[in-house]
């Protein structure tokens, strides 16, 4: 004779098995917030990259002399690249040799509505000029 004590039941209560359920839900959050995390950054990056694209062809261009970014205001001008608009602007100083002119080259995704505003990417770049 068998008694019901030494019967096991088979299975799971109720209680193991939210417990599973929000251990599951609490991995699969962590999972996805990296995956976010990491999608924003591969953004961040791209956009990073094509500005330095954007901004070493104007940097090149100028100390070619192909175009012209004298004068106080210097020059801002907007750059197709890559399907994207991209707005720049380049200025030209003096430094302690006359001969050598420095450019700065400041990329931005939107058109920068002051001055201050913060650029995707700074270059700065050397220039002869005779």
């Amino acid at each position: 004779m068998v008694s019901d004590m030494s019967q096991k039941q088979a299975g799971m209560t109720l209680i193991e098995v939210l417990v599973a359920l929000a251990i599951i839900g609490i991995a699969l959050t962590a999972v996805i917030k990296a995956a976010s995390q990491n999608i924003r950054a591969t953004d961040y990056l791209q956009n990073k990259t094509i500005a330095l694209w954007v901004g070493s062809k104007v940097m090149r261009e100028a100390q070619l002399g192909i175009i012209g970014v004298g004068g106080p205001e210097g020059l801002r001008q907007e750059q197709t690249m890559l399907g994207r608009d991209w707005f720049w602007h380049a200025e030209i100083t003096t430094t302690a040799n006359a001969r050598i002119k420095k450019i700065r080259v400041r990329v931005y995704e939107r058109e920068p509505e002051d001055d201050d505003a913060s650029a995707l990417i700074d270059l700065d770049g050397y220039a002869y000029a005779d």
